[in-house]
């Protein structure tokens, strides 16, 4: 008897308990997802205005500080600003800043920008010095740009070209997604995007070759290369000699996006930050190896290959 009523009860409480999870349905559990659906576009919608006001905001606080001949051009989040006609402003935004953002943010990056970031092209050297002294009130040793991350800020000598542009916009990006990066993978993926290219289907930026490399052939030919070790651990651009750390920080990211790993890496370093804030950890899971030192030999094995 009990048998039987268990086989009868049982699936009838089985469906009882499928419905108490997965929530009502018909009109009344079409009208909660609605309502649902409503909110959050009710919330982006705000978000936007914010950041739209916001923009506007940063722009006019930068026309206080800039020459008035300067134009600027506002596509939230960006604010774009430059001793330029806004039409080439309206170019860079369109051309360079939305297909590198996106393809970067495709690789790497789940959180959008919820503040401006304000990117300034002056066309010389002397707008370019011009311009960090108005807005720092110092000269700055970069001759190609340069990020003020407290401000997020880029500002950008266009006389040397537009590569700098990828560069420093990764790093807007990347603080953006994930503030904690570690520095050494936080140079090393900017500097890897100052030389690329994109994908045939424009959904990824390739880095390539380019002339930090002579730092580490030099470093290699002397025997002057660190660990990659002391790379992941150490701070980060305060030894002797800055330029090979660069250029190893650089060089390493490119070995890694050849192996197809660095936006594995990325992600899993982000994920794992907490517990394992130089992604030394991270990076020997996805190596399968308990000590840096298997991945420093692989490393260096790469780079006598592709020199």
């Amino acid at each position: 008897m009990w048998r039987s009523l268990a086989l009868v009860a049982g699936p009838i409480l089985l469906i009882g308990l499928c419905y108490a999870v997965a929530g009502p349905s018909g009109p009344a559990g079409g009208a909660l997802r609605e309502s649902q659906v409503r909110l959050a576009r009710e919330r982006s919608a705000t978000r936007a205005f914010d950041l739209n006001a916001d923009c506007h905001s940063a722009a006019h606080e930068l026309q206080q500080r800039l020459p008035e001949s300067w134009t600027f051009v506002i596509r939230p989040p960006y604010v774009l600003g430059g001793d330029l006609p806004s039409e080439t402003l309206e170019r860079l935004h369109r051309e360079t800043v939305l297909p590198t953002a996106r393809a970067i943010g495709v690789c790497y990056f789940d959180e959008a920008p919820s503040e401006p970031i304000t990117i300034l092209a002056a066309s010389s050297d002397q707008s370019y010095r011009d311009c960090n002294r108005r807005l720092e009130n110092r000269s700055r040793e970069e001759y190609a740009g340069v990020y003020s991350r407290d401000a997020r800020r880029i500002v950008l000598n266009l006389s040397t070209g537009e590569g700098t542009l990828a560069h420093e916009l990764t790093h807007a990006l990347a603080h953006a997604d994930f503030a904690d990066l570690p520095e050494w993978f936080d140079e090393g993926l900017a500097s890897l995007h100052e030389e690329s290219e994109f994908s045939s289907d424009g959904l990824e930026l390739i880095g390539r070759d380019n002339w930090r490399r002579k730092f580490l052939t030099e470093a290699l030919e002397f025997d002057r290369l660190p660990p990659v070790e002391r790379l992941l651990l150490e701070d980060f651009g305060r030894s002797a000699q800055p330029q090979v750390e660069y250029a190893q920080a650089r060089f390493f990211c490119l070995f890694l996006q050849e192996r197809r790993l660095l936006s594995h890496f990325y992600r899993k370093c982000r994920a794992t930050h907490d517990l394992d804030p130089t992604g030394s950890l991270a990076l020997c899971d996805l190596f399968g190896c308990e000590n840096p030192a298997v991945i420093d030999r692989a490393f260096r094995e790469w780079l006598q290959v592709v020199r």
